[in-house]
């Protein structure tokens, strides 16, 4: 999903310019001349703004704008007549010898006022003192420029030859962007929406409206993105989709420092302006900003915070107060985003890397217009809240979803937006809706998103039926290549049925596999659906799989490129899934097996039934549960907002023996549990536990293998090959089998670091280890493996995304089963990791 938004946006990451009719003015140092950040600005008519990270401030003027009064910390305060739009003021420093002792002591005054306001958060923060609360938002965005901050000639471009300049080519780029932007913006989206909030079932957002220029169905993961967070109280503070340590976090004491700028009134009441700054060394890019808070109630009144990367952000929360309720709520926001002019790295939406793009100086190249457009290109996000509600009756129906998309969002007409838009729509707006919606329909750049979505996720979609790209070539060292086609319905077909088959052939085995299905969707909130499903294929022996997994998508698949060991299923199962809430899925599922090893193996049934081959009828139970993982409800079903941890796993499996001609009565019992723990501006640390459980009739075919990845060969390099994602990379295939086990795995992925601009691997630290038995192992005859009584233990390291998304992977296998030459207990792979680049 975050690719998809990092699609979207990565062209919009551009500098920031204002409308007319507003006083431009930079602040500075009189004598080193550097930008003062957040000097107080105060006009003759009592409007009053703050200078942002570089100084710069604006403010709108009328006809009794005459004066500017200026005032700063530990500067003289100045008083400047407004002669011109364009105002550069220069501030001295007192030169009161006093004046660090000042600065100190103001400092630990800000810090004791912050952390007040950190012991008050549970009285403060509306999520946390409110038993509910209500409100509608209108939300706008716009990506655009002011055309007059843009110089319309035509570029005629010039290379240099031996002396002589040579013309090459005219571009009109300017001109054509300037022309455009005078009559409309480069892109607009709006949204309306209902927001309700329980202590019981926390926020939901319910989209009564959505309008994407040029798209008739919205981007759902756009949508999604939130651009701020709703309160600066939590832990966590986000702008633009990236995450940030909060000034009122917990540790907000530790990772920044606090100044007293000022004073002020808002709404009647008085409230300290103070503004925060990273700490050094605490955090190579953080936020700055300013903090207004309530002198009375140690509420916050406004905030604002600055990123000054490859990227500008300047994103600003308003609240209103409620006497009654004695609280400061949000009332609107705004975010506008813009290149910086530093070489600072910032990573957005937890995936895109953004560079300050230098120019080279090109002694050869000439140009007549050397302006830069994409400097002038900026986006503005706008939100509005209204008929808020506090402490009123809040009904949310179903927990578990935090946006909701209605039916008719994308079908709302213009009175709907009349009544809903908090501010009229211009007609440059206007403009913009219909150019847009012109371009993407003359270009078809619905369909081509819709196409480029699919394919992300490994499916080649036409018209009514999605074929999957990974089905199309893999390799197993069973079957050699394995050569096939896989296709499935999709919604254009039906939102209700769905359709699929598939078919493959070996070039090592000379055997067809094949299967085929059909499902039906009884219930679109609770994902009820029903299905039946036909299948003759091989199944890895000793695997472990959850019917509750849903399809994975991988450009190829590590382990299988290894796998030697199958078994043939011709396997008829009817199933039923449903979501008890969205963050628990389930799935009962009746199989009916017909089990064939492709090895020589003979299982014997209480010392003396035999069985080379045998039937198996189950039924099995798997639950998936995602408690911390955030949800959006479309028409289309349900879309994962954000993918949290921990997350859990448990599925039972009942064989009955003598039921449609069934061999075998057993029962199989499997967990597993994946947690992640990522601090922010720091590497990532991922635990596995995975664990399982049989009794009764157990062929090896119901055996847990542990998932081997060693290849055999005397040699390293002969078992040179892809290293996999969770599996044991130096237990060698066929080697342990148990019907009890369980594995602990812990990875640690450091930052990548950059050893070039285009090299930048990533280091990852992997230790594995994995304890097992297995019970009457004289029923198993034809084929030898050992038990993991003893505990199983290997560590080592990867070496990621070196270049193209190949790595390097080296492992060694230590403890009870260490083997008696050095080289066998060494796994030497590659790896790879499919990326976009972000």
């Amino acid at each position: 999903m975050k690719h998809l938004i990092s699609l979207f946006f990565l062209l919009f990451i551009v500098n920031v310019n204002f409308a007319q009719d507003i006083i431009y003015g930079t602040v500075v140092d009189k004598e080193k001349a550097h930008p003062l950040p957040f000097a107080t600005i105060n006009i003759n008519t009592g409007k009053n703004t703050i200078s942002d990270l570089e100084g710069k401030f604006e403010i709108a003027k009328d006809s009794l704008t005459q004066t500017l009064f200026i005032s700063y910390i530990g500067y003289a305060p100045q008083e400047v007549k407004i002669t011109s739009a364009n105002i550069t003021v220069k501030l001295k420093k007192k030169v009161d010898p006093l004046s660090e002792v000042v600065l100190k002591e103001n400092e630990n005054s800000a810090t004791k006022i912050i952390q007040q306001v950190i012991e008050r958060k549970e009285k403060n923060n509306p999520e946390d003192i409110l038993k509910s609360f209500s409100y509608t938002a209108y939300s706008k965005l716009l990506i655009t420029a002011n055309p007059d901050s843009i110089n319309g000639a035509i570029d005629s471009i010039y290379k240099t030859k031996r002396g002589v300049l040579k013309f090459k080519e005219v571009d009109s780029t300017n001109y054509q962007l300037k022309k455009q932007l005078e009559k409309s913006h480069l892109y607009i989206t709006e949204k309306a929406s209902n927001i309700s909030f329980t202590q019981e079932k926390g926020k939901r957002e319910t989209v009564l409206g959505t309008h994407m220029a040029g798209f008739k169905n919205p981007i759902y993961e756009v949508m999604a993105l939130e651009l701020q967070s709703f309160s600066f109280y939590q832990k966590r503070y986000k702008v633009f989709g990236t995450e940030f340590i909060s000034p009122l976090g917990q540790k907000a004491l530790k990772t920044y420092r606090f100044r007293i700028l000022d004073t002020i009134q808002q709404q009647g009441r008085k409230g300290y302006m103070i503004y925060y700054f990273p700490k050094k060394g605490r955090e190579q890019i953080g936020l700055e900003g300013v903090l207004y808070i309530d002198t009375e109630s140690y509420a916050l009144q406004k905030g604002i915070s600055q990123l000054n990367a490859a990227i500008d952000v300047k994103a600003t929360q308003n609240f209103i107060y409620f006497p009654e309720e004695d609280i400061w709520f949000p009332s609107h926001n705004e975010i506008i985003v813009g290149k910086g002019e530093n070489n600072k790295v910032v990573n957005l939406f937890g995936k895109l890397r953004i560079v300050s793009n230098e120019q080279k100086t090109d002694s050869i190249t000439v140009n007549t217009n050397p302006n830069d457009v994409t400097q002038k290109i900026f986006l503005k996000a706008k939100t509005n809240h209204f008929n808020v509600q506090l402490n009123k009756e809040v009904i949310i129906e179903r927990s578990g979803v935090a946006i909701e998309l209605m039916d008719v969002a994308t079908k709302r007409d213009e009175d709907f937006w009349q009544e809903y838009r908090t501010d009229s729509i211009t007609q440059r707006e206007l403009e913009t809706y219909a150019a847009v919606d012109s371009l993407v329909e003359a270009r078809n750049y619905e369909k081509k998103i819709s196409f480029v979505r699919k394919f992300m996720v490994g499916y080649i979609t036409t018209k009514y039926i999605d074929f999957d790209s990974k089905s199309l070539i893999k390799f197993n060292r069973y079957e050699g290549f394995r050569l096939g086609m896989s296709a499935i319905t999709n919604n254009t077909f039906s939102k209700k049925y769905r359709l699929h088959a598939y078919g493959a052939y070996g070039t090592k085995d000379k055997d067809f596999k094949y299967g085929f299905g059909a499902e039906s969707r009884l219930d679109k909130y609770d994902d009820t659906r029903i299905g039946i499903n036909y299948k003759d294929d091989l199944t890895e022996t000793g695997s472990l799989t959850f019917i509750t997994d849903g399809r994975a998508f991988y450009l190829f698949e590590p382990r299988l490129f290894n796998i030697s060991q199958f078994h043939k299923t011709k396997d008829l199962s009817a199933y039923l899934t449903h979501e008890f809430t969205p963050k628990i899925n389930t799935r009962l599922q009746f199989s009916h097996q017909n089990v064939t090893p492709t090895f020589n193996y003979t299982y014997i049934k209480d010392g003396i039934t035999t069985y080379e081959t045998f039937q198996t009828s189950t039924i099995t139970a798997s639950f998936q549960w995602n408690p911390f993982n955030t949800y959006m409800q479309t028409s289309e079903g349900k879309v994962v907002i954000d993918n949290k941890f921990p997350q859990f796993t448990f599925q039972a499996t009942q064989g009955f023996e003598n039921i449609t001609d069934s061999d075998l009565n057993f029962s199989k019992f499997a967990l597993r549990m994946r947690h992640e723990i990522q601090p922010l501006n720091k590497g990532k640390t991922s635990l596995l536990f995975l664990g399982g459980i049989n009794f009764g009739d157990l062929p090896i075919t119901e055996l847990y293998n542990a998932s081997p990845n060693q290849p055999d060969g005397e040699v390293i390099l002969r078992r040179f090959s892809v290293g996999g994602r969770d599996s044991f990379e130096t237990m060698y295939f066929n080697e342990f089998f148990s019907d009890r086990y369980a594995v602990l795995q812990a990875k640690h992925y450091f930052k990548r670091f950059g050893i070039t601009k285009k090299i930048r691997p990533e280091l990852v630290i992997i230790s594995r280890f994995a304890i097992g038995d297995v019970s009457n192992r004289e029923n198993h005859t034809g084929i030898e493996f050992n038990s993991l009584e003893n505990g199983y233990m290997e560590s080592g390291l990867e070496l990621n995304k070196i270049f193209k998304g190949f790595g390097l992977h080296f492992m060694y296998r230590y403890g009870a089963y260490h083997l008696p030459h050095f080289d066998d207990n060494i796994s030497f792979k590659f790896t790879y990791y499919f990326s976009l680049g972000f």
